[in-house]
This record gives structure tokens, C-alpha cells and sequence, in this order.
């Protein structure tokens, strides 16, 4: 599987790539050639493809047809279930009837593994600007400005100093922006970052929002950004709200 993370078609793509060594080592020198910026990752198991689509985000995935231990049309129904993310499935066949059935599934194109590489960069290319309505998504800004969130970039700031996040640090932070003066309930923040095999592990959340509030609070024995409604969730409050 390829997960690509892309914001606006110049900025950084992030490339999770299921399948052999060799074909991973292709697709980052295919696409390298258009995004000199590309981080490439590889998994193999379904379930490590799976979460880390929850933890990373993609704007694109890509699932390699010829992976015996990931099942491509399963793998389509899975991420369907939580994602609206576009999928491109890769293929040595042309079998129509298997092309069907993955558009069918859900799937937004079929692409051979046997094009050639300016031929795959342009329908990749095209993929995204067809399927990623995210990439005009405006940046995030809340307590007078104060706290602000590059979406293109993934970068966070506060004074217009930039925070480090970790990838799941700012999963947490993006939703709860997202969601900004709303209460996103413990359940809810993890399944959305860590997937719906972790829905229960409240101490996990605990742990990392600990983590995030040392990061992006003055005094995180005393938040002022992320709270916390008890036995509920976490909240970031709108500016004007008391």
C-alpha cells in the first residue's frame, strides 16, 4: 500500500509503500522526480497499513494488487469504513473485471504497474487534484490569533514560534482545532488517531495529551488551550467564549 500526504501539489508527500523493496525503491524514484520533498515508508501487514492511515492522515493511498498478504479489495472496504481518503490500486493486470469491481468498492483509479514513469506521475498528479478538496483547507488560528496551524505544512505554532509535534501529537491538536468549541469525546479522539482497536485505551490518550499540553502550554499544570471536560472529552474553546 502507498499512502501520500500532499497539501497544494508543491508541498511534501508522505509514501507508505506495501509490497516488495524493489517496487517501493521505484515509486520513490518515480515520484521524487515531481516532489523532490518525498518521505517514503513501507508495511506489509494489513492491519500496520490500516493504522497507519489513522496516525498518518494520507490524502492518497495506493494499494500494490500483487501483495499476497493484503488482500487489495479488503483492504478498500476497511479504509472506506473510516475514510473517504482517494485510493489508486496498482497492478501488473488489466483484468476489466477486477478494475470494476475496485471502483465499485471504492477505489478512484487503477493504474499498471507497467507505465511508464511520467505517464504514472501525471495520473497520480491528476488523482490529487481531482480527489483532495483538503488542499484549500485554510489555516487554523484561535486566541487572538495567538495560536495558529499550517495545514500545508503541518506546522503548529504559538507566538509565531513553531512547536514540534509528533505525527500523533498533531493528529490530536488538528482535530480538536477542528472541532473548536465543541467537546470531542476520549472515544472519538481515539479512534479517530489510533483507529477503533484502541477506542477503550483511555490511559494511552491521557499519556499523549499530557505530551501535547507541555508542548503548546505556557504552564501545563494549568491548560489554557486543550481542557478537559471530565468523563467526557478535551475541548479547545472558542476565543470569545467565557
Amino acid at each position: 500500500m502507498t499512502l501520500v500526504s500532499l497539501f497544494y501539489l508543491e508541498k511534501r508527500m508522505r509514501v507508505i509503500v506495501s509490497g516488495s523493496g524493489e517496487l517501493a525503491q521505484d515509486i520513490s524514484l518515480f515520484l521524487k522526480v515531481r516532489w523532490p520533498e518525498l518521505t517514503l515508508l513501507s508495511c506489509g501487514e494489513a492491519r500496520e497499513c490500516t493504522e497507519l492511515i489513522y496516525r498518518e492522515n494520507p490524502d492518497l493511498v495506493m494499494l500494490d494488487r500483487g501483495v499476497a498478504s493484503v488482500d487489495c479489495f479488503d483492504m478498500i472496504c476497511q479504509i472506506r469504513s473510516f475514510s473517504d481518503v482517494a485510493i489508486i490500486i496498482l497492478s501488473q493486470s488489466d483484468d476489466v473485471v477486477d478494475k470494476v469491481r475496485a471502483l465499485e468498492m471504492g477505489a478512484d483509479d487503477w493504474i499498471s504497474l507497467s507505465s511508464i514513469p511520467m505517464e504514472f506521475i501525471a495520473k497520480v498528479s491528476a488523482i490529487l487534484r481531482r480527489c483532495c478538496p483538503r488542499s484549500s483547507r485554510p489555516a487554523f488560528s484561535s486566541l487572538d490569533g495567538k495560536l495558529s496551524i499550517n495545514f500545508a505544512t503541518r506546522e503548529v505554532f504559538i507566538s509565531e514560534k513553531q512547536i514540534k509535534l509528533t505525527p500523533i501529537e498533531y493528529k490530536i491538536f488538528c482535530h480538536l482545532a477542528e472541532n473548536q468549541g465543541s467537546v470531542v469525546s476520549s472515544a472519538e479522539l481515539l479512534r479517530c488517531v489510533w483507529g477503533p482497536n484502541y477506542q477503550d485505551d483511555k490511559e494511552t490518550l491521557k499519556i499523549s495529551i499530557h505530551r501535547l499540553r507541555s508542548k503548546i502550554e505556557e504552564d501545563s499544570a494549568d491548560p489554557q488551550i486543550v481542557l478537559c471536560e471530565r468523563g467526557v472529552g478535551y475541548i479547545i474553546r472558542s476565543p470569545d467564549s467565557s
